[in-house]
């Protein structure tokens, strides 16, 4: 186990990718910011955005303003990371869903110990992860772990989430429900542990439960990892993938770069960015499950 090294100068700024704005740095100022948090009792908001938000951020207000008062948006997927550096994000790096838990896990247990709680995901699924993420990092404990059904939620069942999370009084929040609802739900109950790193994890645990395998590290690295995983689920993804994700990224990078051939790469300034971006709630009005 590495030892917990702070980072000297974290990246905080975030740079503007069509509908939304993406963190101009790499896992460690990510994880940094997040252990920052946890020990100062903050909290944060933390979206893991692949073109998939990209996408849908372009035609759903509600996630744009998750995502506009989101602490941290960072680029889980190349295609995310590419266009930020396009636009002048030149230390703009992918941050995957999978690799944030990891690297948080393991300097929360440097650091001699974290309370993590999950919300989302099957019973099956999240209990798998959260088992093999307590064995490979000894003093990460999961306080609590909530699957609701994959149905509406009544009024009384919402409060009483909510008000467990509040007692389990966690350092992370991993909130496993997909974009945007992940967004939404911790917008609205961002409230219940104010204090805590709440992070949209979307996946996640299958992969630490062995559901799902990563790419091959030569995909990840030519940023192809969405290849193996529409290989591994084409049904669910092709749709996703081809008539959402790609034709976004056309239009996006048709965008960023025109602004960028007309006004030169954005300025970035990482002063007082993150507290630029201080997470908010929202009501509760919503009632949903999976």
């Amino acid at each position: 186990m590495r030892r917990y090294v702070l980072h000297p100068a974290p990246r905080t700024a975030h740079v503007p990718v069509g509908p939304l704005a993406v963190l101009n740095g790499d896992l460690a100022d990510a994880a940094y910011l997040c252990m920052d948090a946890i020990e100062a009792g903050a909290g944060l908001r933390v979206a893991t955005a692949n073109l998939d938000f990209v996408a849908r951020a372009r035609r759903d207000p509600v996630l744009r303003a998750d995502l506009a008062t989101s602490s941290l948006v960072v680029a889980d997927g190349a295609p995310v990371a590419w266009l930020a550096r396009l636009a002048g994000a030149t230390h703009a790096r992918r941050v995957t869903g999978v690799d944030l838990v990891a690297e948080i896990c393991e300097r929360g247990a440097a650091r001699g110990g974290l309370r993590v709680a999950s919300y989302g995901s099957t019973a099956d699924v999240a209990a798998a992860g959260a088992r093999a993420l307590e064995a490979a990092y000894p003093g990460v404990r999961f306080v609590l772990q909530i699957c609701p059904p994959f149905r509406a939620l009544s009024d009384d069942e919402v409060a009483a989430y909510h008000a467990r999370i509040a007692a389990a009084r966690p350092d992370v929040v991993l909130v496993a429900l997909g974009c945007p609802r992940q967004e939404r739900f911790s917008a609205e109950h961002f409230e219940a542990a104010p204090g805590a790193v709440w992070i949209g994890i979307g996946g996640t645990f299958d992969f630490y439960a062995g559901i799902k395998r990563r790419a091959p590290a030569f995909l990840q690295a030519v940023g192809a990892e969405w290849v193996a995983r529409l290989a591994q689920d084409p049904r669910r993804l092709w749709r996703r993938y081809l008539l959402d994700d790609i034709p976004a990224f056309a239009a996006v990078s048709f965008r960023v770069l025109s602004g960028r051939l007309r006004h030169g790469p954005v300025e970035v300034s990482e002063a007082a960015a993150l507290a630029s971006r201080t997470p908010t709630g929202g009501t509760r009005a919503s009632a949903t499950g999976q």
